[in-house]
């Protein structure tokens, strides 16, 4: 079993004695046991970890579907949330659950006990490469990688809950980072102003990083659905209830719009963010149902027959990696309106396949929408045709999933068997 450190007084200077006398890819004895000794020595084992088990189901499992066809054993660990059985029941990879790991806890000691329990794993299981998703598991994990002797690589997807951080606590996660990625093979960005960022602040030096735009779309999952022209048009918007996601402007400009085109849809699928300091409340979640500008569809597993009846999908984040919900909407041929924002700008090319509105502005919102309704049939057909045009070139799994695996191979080095 691997041990539980959190009434351990001096194990800080422990780990920290073995920070410094470790070399990136040694492989020294620890005394940690793994709970799984399961090992195939064939195959080169790839550890992925995030803060979620519903992240990795969500948005790795085509990328996991490619490493175990590639003959590579896959590990996932997060804390378990439900998902983790959806996870198993994958063929070639196995699930750890995360104790100690939370999303947004502050608590120093609660942090140092997930640094440990990722350490304590990581030695134990002796993975040839760690890749590391969210804020977390991107410090944590690199340092505990590190620790462990294996190499790592950290994505970053967007700031999550910190980019609406007051300065002084964005400036010392950059600091974090910046110690954490010194000891990573490479640090992947989803856009080129994320990228940007993060070499400004000397979080990351230029030559260790790339940008792979979105972490893939299944083009045959997500794919157009001939459907009558509707009565009344449907825009949908997609994602947690959060006010950086724009939720309150997208309700604000519909209230706008209904004012000229009362006959106008807008629904909300999904849901709140217990926990999130930037989540909705469900008392004003309430307000706006009963104000009836919007319809609230709840959470669902599976959006596409929702984007199948929606006329456009608006996404007024002020903020994103790369999109995704945009991204499902564009495969299966639907015009977007999204703010010219981080991530949210690269999905769209203004006029052509949706509109890109100032961000925190839900009168340009409305405006971008009651626009999109004045266009013709054909010049809406024609943004629905490029949407799909465009997921399929950019954003589909074909296009981005090798780009993964090369910088995977690169990261592994000679150890690359498969």
């Amino acid at each position: 079993m691997i041990p539980d450190f959190s009434r351990t007084g001096k194990i800080w200077d422990f780990f920290w004695a073995r920070f410094k006398s470790s070399q990136p890819g040694e492989r020294r004895s620890f005394y940690f046991a793994s709970q799984n000794t399961t090992r195939y020595p064939s195959l080169v084992k790839i550890l992925l970890v995030a803060n979620t088990a519903w992240n990795i189901w969500n948005f790795r499992r085509s990328l996991i579907a490619l490493l175990v066809s590639e003959g590579y054993e896959i590990v996932c660990t997060a804390p378990p949330d439900g998902y983790e059985s959806k996870l198993i029941e994958l063929p070639g990879i196995r699930f750890i659950p995360l104790v100690h790991l939370t999303r947004k806890g502050l608590s120093i000691s609660n942090n140092l006990r997930s640094f440990i329990e990722l350490t304590a794993l990581m030695r134990a299981e002796q993975p040839d490469l760690a890749i590391c998703y969210t804020v977390k598991p991107n410090i944590f994990g690199s340092f505990a990688a590190r620790i462990a002797g294996i190499p790592a690589i950290a994505s970053v997807e967007g700031h999550g809950y910190t980019a609406t951080a007051p300065a002084i606590f964005r400036s010392f996660i950059f600091l974090l980072y910046r110690l954490a990625f010194r000891f990573v093979r490479q640090v992947i960005f989803l856009n080129h102003d994320d990228q940007r960022e993060f070499i400004l602040h000397k979080a990351v030096r230029q030559q260790k990083t790339t940008v792979i735009m979105g972490t893939g779309i299944d083009i045959g999952y997500f794919q157009p659905t001939v459907v009558s022209q509707p009565v009344n048009y449907i825009f949908l918007f997609i994602g947690r209830l959060l006010s950086d996601k724009g939720i309150r402007e997208f309700v604000h400009a519909a209230s706008l719009v209904k004012q000229v085109a009362p006959g106008v849809r807008f629904q909300i699928l999904g849901s709140t963010d217990e926990g999130n300091p930037a989540s909705i409340a469900a008392t004003e979640l309430q307000s706006w149902i009963e104000s009836q500008h919007i319809e609230y569809l709840g959470y669902t597993e599976d959006v596409r027959p929702f984007i199948t009846e929606a006329s456009a999908i608006v996404l007024p984040s002020y903020r994103e990696g790369m999109p995704r919900v945009l991204l499902e909407g564009m495969a299966m041929g639907k015009p977007v309106i999204t703010t010219d924002s981080v991530g949210c700008r690269d999905t769209v090319e203004d006029g052509i396949n949706g509109f890109i509105v100032p961000s925190e502005n839900a009168a340009a919102l409305s405006e971008a929408m009651l626009q999109f309704i004045q266009l013709s049939r054909a010049e809406q057909l024609a943004m629905s045709r490029y949407s799909r045009y465009k997921a399929v070139k950019k954003f589909s799994n074909d296009k981005v999933l090798p780009q993964y695996l090369k910088v995977i191979r690169a990261a592994l080095g000679p150890r690359n068997r498969s």
